[in-house]
């Protein structure tokens, strides 16, 4: 009893000891202040956006969203933005700004930047990034985490991989656990998951239902792990966050011929698991 007592007063002076802390480190205070931030600026790698180019003048259009961190103001506020000099999209040859500025309209906390993306100028090989910062708003702050954003434009050819396909393992490698091959087998079907499933995400992006290609649920009896990849002209390349259920990474690459419907890729884990598959499009 006497140690529960002691352990009562110790828990009753700490708790008046924080609240005093909270007190005097203004912790009741509510932030009231105002600040204008890139809506995609806490997205680790920026915005990347992909255009199928059709012709030689084609134009599209972007928006991309500022936010106003904060309370809406009675009056609007204009913010301005600047191309960065690390931008390797070129004004005029990648892109057209209408204006370097952008009005939240009063009451409102959001307005959209308008980007005029120049297709037809930019080949599936180019690469460019257009790097964008806030650099002033009246009636805001600038906020200094999230002033800045990427944008990464891609052109890609018209690409149709959605439906059901048949897995014909040209070589399917099981791993051993440390990156190495344990068994190889070659024009291999594994007969209780002989088809995968591709749907579409975004222009050109598709997710895979098991980006395993039957292995882990026919072989291991775990689950399907599922995945995505881009199509660009016709070479696949596996996005960097596709990882299975134990936090395994998978790199893919692959290419498809839409004229056969066919797709043709290879993969490996760290475990040593991989392989290349033929996929078939079913009708």
């Amino acid at each position: 009893m006497k140690i529960n007592k002691l352990y009562s007063i110790i828990l009753l002076f700490m708790m008046g000891t924080l609240v005093s802390c909270m007190e005097e480190s203004d912790f009741d205070k509510v932030w009231d202040g105002s600040e204008v931030e890139f809506d995609a600026s806490t997205l680790p790698n920026g915005v990347t956006q992909n255009f199928v180019r059709l012709n030689a003048t084609q134009t599209d259009q972007a928006n991309l969203q500022i936010n106003l961190v904060g309370a809406a103001q009675s009056t609007p506020v204009t913010v301005t933005v600047e191309a960065d000099p690390t931008s390797t999209a070129v004004q005029g040859v990648h892109y057209t700004l209408a204006s370097n500025t952008v009005t939240i309209p009063a009451g409102q906390v959001i307005a959209q930047l308008p980007v005029t993306v120049l297709t037809g100028n930019i080949q599936p090989t180019e690469t460019p990034n257009l790097v964008l910062n806030i650099t002033s708003a009246n009636g805001a702050k600038v906020s200094v985490n999230y002033k800045s954003l990427t944008y990464r434009i891609r052109v890609i050819c018209p690409s149709a991989l959605v439906g059901s396909y048949t897995v014909l393992w040209r070589v399917l490698n099981l791993g051993d656990g440390s990156g190495g091959v344990a068994q190889t087998a070659t024009n291999f079907t594994i007969a209780a998951f002989p088809t995968i499933s591709l749907t579409s995400t975004a222009t050109g992006v598709y997710t895979m239902s098991d980006m395993s290609f039957g292995m882990y649920p026919g072989l291991y009896q775990d689950t399907a792990p599922t995945g995505t990849f881009t199509d660009r002209c016709n070479v696949l390349t596996g996005a960097s966050t596709n990882r299975d259920r134990y936090n395994d990474p998978f790199t893919i690459t692959g290419t498809s011929t839409p004229a056969d419907g066919k797709i043709l890729i290879t993969w490996k884990n760290t475990y040593g698991d991989g392989g290349t598959v033929e996929l078939t499009k079913r009708p």
